[in-house]
């Protein structure tokens, strides 16, 4: 039964948990039983095999271990479990998979550069990049239920924040506090005035949203903007970052490929990559002269849409 939040947050019931039978993909499951508990979800075990094994002795195996770990879930954790094996493209499979059952998430496990077993290490990025839902990446066990402490990075654009501000409404539910993260490798003393001044309307609008929130500038010519707001974010035992993603498989300009895969490779914390949906992006492009904050698929409901806040 969920308890952490007031409204009806539910958009679908499903999160799809890709599995390969490594710790990481168990780490996966771990995560999703937590948020399946929570909010009454189904979960979806995934494992894809390559065409040629389709059909073998390895796709039956596979069938096996999967109804073995779904009785195991069903039965330690009073969750409701569906199983399956695809045969394709991995990270194909599992973006149609999620289309197909309409996911709220994808929990996906890896262990950073070896990536899951017989995966590249871009799969997680390519996953992230392409999903048309929420992908929420984990390399370890949740120590506790939900998120308490969120850490979401802004580029400074008119547009990312504006985003950036209506997705953080995913910590509400949790009771979550947010941290707002900027940076500059300039030290040049008038564009750190500006930033400030921006960061402080950031900080403005979570408080008139009564969304607990600290908003942090941190300057440092020396690095890298990746590295500091994984520096930044551990320093704050930070348990979840999120990141803002384009629809059409285009991370937010602030993420470029590099970016975002040196981020979900070397990250211990989790990684949720969130997609705006896109009815409101056409929205956005014919509207004019007026302020438009874009919502996100958002698998908890919390989003206000323009005109309702």
């Amino acid at each position: 039964m969920m308890e952490t939040g007031q409204a009806d947050i539910r958009q679908s019931d499903a999160i799809l948990v890709p599995v390969d039978f490594t710790d990481v993909s168990e780490y996966a499951i771990d995560h999703a039983m937590a948020l399946a508990k929570i909010f009454e979800y189904r979960i979806y075990l995934l494992h894809v095999i390559s065409k040629r094994q389709k059909g073998t002795d390895k796709e039956k195996a596979a069938e096996e271990r999967l109804i073995r770990t779904s009785s195991e879930l069903i039965k330690e954790g009073k969750v409701r479990v569906t199983h399956m094996v695809r045969d394709g493209n991995v990270f194909k499979t599992i973006n149609s998979m999620a289309d197909k059952i309409r996911a709220s998430f994808i929990v996906m496990g890896v262990h950073g550069r070896k990536g899951i077993q017989h995966l590249t290490r871009t799969y997680p990025y390519k996953v992230a990049c392409r999903a048309s839902v929420p992908v929420l990446v984990v390399k370890d066990k949740h120590d506790h239920v939900g998120f308490q402490n969120i850490v979401v990075p802004v580029d400074f654009s008119r547009r990312s924040i504006q985003k950036i501000t209506q997705a953080i409404r995913f910590a509400k539910v949790f009771a979550a506090r947010v941290r707002v993260f900027g940076f500059l490798s300039s030290e040049n003393k008038a564009k750190i005035i500006n930033k400030e001044a921006l960061l402080k309307s950031v900080n403005d609008i979570f408080q008139e949203k009564d969304v607990p929130v600290t908003t942090d500038l941190v300057v440092d010519p020396g690095s890298a903007w990746p590295d500091a707001l994984l520096t930044f974010a551990n320093s704050v035992n930070a348990d979840l970052i999120m990141i803002v993603a384009e629809w059409g498989g285009r991370i937010q300009d602030i993420f470029s490929s590099n970016h975002t895969e040196r981020i979900l490779d070397k990250s211990d914390i989790p990684i949720l990559t969130i997609m705006p949906c896109a009815e409101d992006l056409e929205s956005e492009a014919t509207t004019s002269k007026r302020l438009l904050v874009t919502p996100f698929i958002d698998p908890f409901g919390l989003i206000v849409k323009p005109g309702n806040m």
